[in-house]
């Protein structure tokens, strides 16, 4: 039986549906985190979402986005879509992300019509077997449990290969691997796996640019915020079976850090790669 204190996969996936206000315009709402501000896999599943349902025939393989403002999460969002061009094999959408009449966010996303060529990838790392390791939820919400931040369900099971979370870590490294997948079975719709990959897509990426300052989530120095996002898709998958993300940090600097993400399914087959730079900032502690 799903334990219901740990996911929330239907409400996450009922979340990335969007009500249509108007032509083009579309309305989203926002669910509680842990802290006041919208979490970006949110406004970025959503935006897709809205993006997706004014094109035919085409699979979005590239979204482009900068996080302009914190969303409330009390608050519902409002998506614009831009019909930017359609053309013979690729369409542009730009979507932008309002509340109380401020834009929050703003997306570029580019569809194409499916067809062969030239295929190579990046070959995948060496990892465990997905079975093999253990759930890091339970072990979350232990480990929150009585903190001004309690543990919040999430839609899809997260194991990592090393230091038990996707959190940070104390053992200096610039790489993380994790495997994800949704504990139910999910809708063949492909717009229902787009939307919550791109969702959980921003989960953890930006954190292993703490691992090498030995750094983890949650620490009360940390100030830390993404600034952009981008998803790149290559080839189909499910969120109902098991992902590889391979994250790695190549730099932090000047109050920045830069995360990438390449994701493969069981098959070891490259399906999408992500890349964020975020906020880092290490405040003074209080006198």
């Amino acid at each position: 039986m799903l334990d219901t204190s740990l996911y929330n996969t239907e409400e996450i996936l009922q979340l990335l549906r969007l009500e249509q206000t108007g032509e083009d315009r579309y309305r989203g709402q926002s669910h509680f985190m842990g802290s006041p501000n919208v979490f970006g896999g949110q406004v970025l599943g959503q935006s897709l979402y809205a993006a997706s349902v004014t094109v035919e025939g085409r699979r979005p393989h590239s979204l482009h986005s900068l996080f302009i403002l914190p969303g409330n999460h009390r608050l519902p969002i409002d998506y614009e879509v831009e019909r930017v061009r359609d053309g013979g094999s690729f369409s542009t959408r730009r979507v932008v992300a309002y509340q109380e009449g401020r834009r929050i966010f703003v997306t570029s996303i580019s569809f194409q019509t499916a067809e062969e060529g030239l295929s190579h990838q990046r070959a995948a790392s060496e990892s465990p077997d997905p079975e093999s390791l253990v759930s890091n939820l339970p072990g979350w919400k232990e480990k929150s449990a009585g903190s001004k931040r309690p543990y919040q369900p999430v839609p899809v099971d997260f194991r990592a290969d090393h230091s038990g979370d996707i959190f940070g870590g104390n053992d200096g490294k610039t790489t993380k691997q994790v495997w994800t997948k949704a504990p139910i079975a999910l809708p063949d719709d492909v717009l229902t796996h787009e939307t919550l990959f791109a969702y959980v897509s921003d989960y953890g990426l930006l954190w292993t640019s703490l691992q090498p300052h030995n750094i983890r989530m949650g620490d009360p120095r940390l100030q830390i915020a993404s600034l952009d996002h981008t998803i790149w898709f290559h080839r189909p998958f499910r969120m109902d079976e098991w992902l590889l993300f391979e994250m790695e940090t190549p730099n932090a600097s000047g109050g920045r850090g830069l995360c990438f993400a390449y994701v493969y399914n069981a098959k070891r087959e490259l399906v999408a790669t992500l890349a964020q730079e975020g906020l880092i900032r290490l405040r003074a502690p209080k006198s």
